[in-house]
């Protein structure tokens, strides 16, 4: 692991190139919100996830890229939701929560690691919740872990999507938080 890293590092041609991949990954994730159906909200989502654990992967940052590929791996199994008996089971986030944080295990590399094993441990809940305005909320914190994660490892394709992410969920927070009280 350590020469993949060194070479992914140590090359700034390869370093570009996985900035650029995480810029596709970024604009697939922010336009999946804008598309009408499920299918391509989850299909944009799935293809996000893949191009941003090839980012990860480029610049050494292996917690994010096993985060991704265990994030995309959920978002195919919740895109099942309420179709199958397993997936509509408590079970199912804890499943995704355990694979989490066994593959946190195994790329944990310092105290860092935490974060990306962290966020996908949360959210294997949070997004399995129902309520839009919950999920928004707790959706906050995930976000603000994979952040930081993303400066430490500059990514800064990471960087912006996850501020263009919070963004977008206290905009939905205050926007749909209205609506209810009007």
């Amino acid at each position: 692991m350590d020469f993949i890293k060194n070479y992914f590092s140590e090359n700034d041609v390869t370093f570009i190139i996985s900035q650029l991949i995480g810029a596709v990954a970024a604009t697939l994730l922010l336009l999946s919100f804008q598309q009408r159906t499920h299918k391509r909200i989850v299909v944009m989502q799935i293809f996000s996830g893949l191009l941003f654990s090839v980012q990860y992967l480029m610049i050494g940052a292996y917690e994010g890229m096993v985060g991704n590929i265990v994030g995309l791996t959920r978002g195919i199994a919740y895109s099942f939701r309420n179709k199958s008996k397993l997936v509509d089971s408590f079970a199912c986030p804890v499943i995704f929560a355990i694979l989490a944080g066994l593959g946190g295990l195994v790329t944990y590399s310092s105290p860092v690691s935490l974060l990306p094993m962290s966020a996908m441990m949360i959210s294997s809940f949070v997004l399995w919740n129902r309520k839009t305005q919950q999920l928004r909320a707790l959706t906050l914190p995930t976000s603000l872990m994979w952040l930081i994660y993303n400066i430490i490892c500059h990514s800064y394709s990471g960087i912006i999507t996850e501020v263009l992410s919070e963004i977008s969920i206290i905009i939905g927070l205050i926007r749909f938080r209205t609506k209810k009280q009007k």
